[in-house]
């Protein structure tokens, strides 16, 4: 018998017009470094760097709105 686990990446993205922190478990590095970018690329900027606990990381984001 052969038990395949999948294990789904998981990033959450918490936001409201102005602030937002990214979260993710250590192990879906890639995929958090992806939503930063994808953040960036909108017109995000990061604020410092980013903060870990508990094998989770965080990157909290700024973003001017007009």
């Amino acid at each position: 018998k052969v038990v395949i686990i999948l294990i789904m990446s998981q990033v959450n993205i918490n936001k409201n017009n102005t602030y937002c922190i990214v979260s993710a478990f250590a192990y879906d590095i890639d995929d958090f470094v992806q939503a930063i970018q994808n953040l960036i690329d909108d017109g995000w900027k990061a604020n410092g760097g980013i903060s870990a606990s508990n094998s989770m990381l965080y990157q909290s984001l700024t973003k001017n709105e007009k």
